[in-house]
């Protein structure tokens, strides 16, 4: 431990690497604990699923919260778990060969440093949330670290999909994100009633950064004919649609197979606050007054991708 103090910044990043593909646990706890740098990108290289790497790696970060590491370079401020490719490795890698992706940089996601003004005296944890039937160990384990550490800890998600049954995901679920960092969500709904979906409302409209939105429906039947909704069922989708208001980033909507949108496409177009650069309509039974109201709303007059794919009584309409 007290080794890392006197080694040079540069070889750290090259070290840690070799530590975290060895499998090192104790090195990758001590490394994380004594970290000289404002942000670790540790889920760019951490491409499979490990959770003793994690746990090394939450330990580390639990050795600075507990200040039992007293490092005059600890600087810590970010802990970047998504799998994506990061910009520091890059930077510190230089001409060495092997870098942490094999793809061409243009066929990559490529993460940018987090800049100053994101830093914050709180340890930010970022990484994206994937809610399933079965959540793996690693992801089950982040959570309840993070859930425990609540005053010490900002857990942001910038990317959400939950695809799970009507039955497993519960609106407490949502609690203890910062849900104005999520900027991608993904919502498939398997059997879903419209209550299910009026209690994630709120939730959604708390989303002020978000800037796509997908929402499924993965049940076969996907279409009704005729309007058929009770007067709770309206009330429900109205709330629903009703968060709209209050994204105001949103630039990418897809909607495939909701049964709802039809007689109500309006409404959902009446709620953007800023024009869509795309558009996705697919497997939806349309009205005619469906069909009117695209022509009609000034938020689309911007669009740069439109796909439109809906059933017309019975028949598969494509444009």
């Amino acid at each position: 431990m007290s080794a890392l103090d006197k080694l040079p910044m540069e070889l750290l990043p090259a070290l840690f690497k070799e530590a975290l593909t060895g499998r090192h646990t104790m090195t990758v706890k001590a490394m994380v604990a004594a970290w000289p740098f404002p942000c670790l990108p540790v889920g760019a290289l951490m491409k499979t699923p490990d959770l003793e790497t994690l746990q090394a790696v939450l330990a580390g970060v639990d050795m600075q919260l507990q200040r039992k590491i007293h490092s005059r370079r600890r600087k810590l401020q970010v802990l970047d778990l998504r799998k994506k490719h990061h910009e520091f490795w890059s930077i510190w890698a230089g001409a060495e060969e092997g870098d942490c992706s094999a793809e061409a940089p243009d066929k990559q996601q490529v993460v940018k440093v987090l800049p100053r003004y994101a830093l914050r005296r709180c340890l930010k944890v970022v990484a994206d949330l994937w809610l399933r039937p079965c959540i793996d160990e690693e992801q089950t384990c982040l959570l309840k670290w993070a859930q425990l550490r609540k005053g010490s800890v900002e857990y942001c998600c910038m990317e959400m999909k939950i695809w799970a049954l009507s039955s497993y995901i519960n609106p407490g679920v949502f609690k203890g994100f910062h849900e104005e960092h999520i900027e991608n969500l993904e919502l498939m709904m398997i059997s879903w009633d419209m209550l299910k979906l009026s209690q994630v409302a709120p939730f959604l409209g708390r989303m002020r950064n978000l800037r796509k939105f997908f929402l499924t429906n993965t049940v076969k039947n996907v279409f009704i004919i005729g309007n058929r909704t009770t007067d709770r069922e309206e009330k429900c989708i109205r709330k629903f649609i009703s968060q709209f208001y209050k994204l105001d980033c949103l630039q990418y909507l897809s909607m495939n197979g909701i049964y709802f949108l039809r007689d109500h496409l309006h409404l959902v177009l009446g709620c953007l606050m800023a024009p869509l650069e795309t558009l996705s309509i697919t497997s939806c039974n349309l009205s005619q007054s469906d069909l009117n109201s695209l022509s009609e709303c000034p938020k689309l007059f911007q669009l740069k991708h439109l796909d439109l794919k809906w059933y017309y009584g019975c028949r598969l309409q494509n444009f």
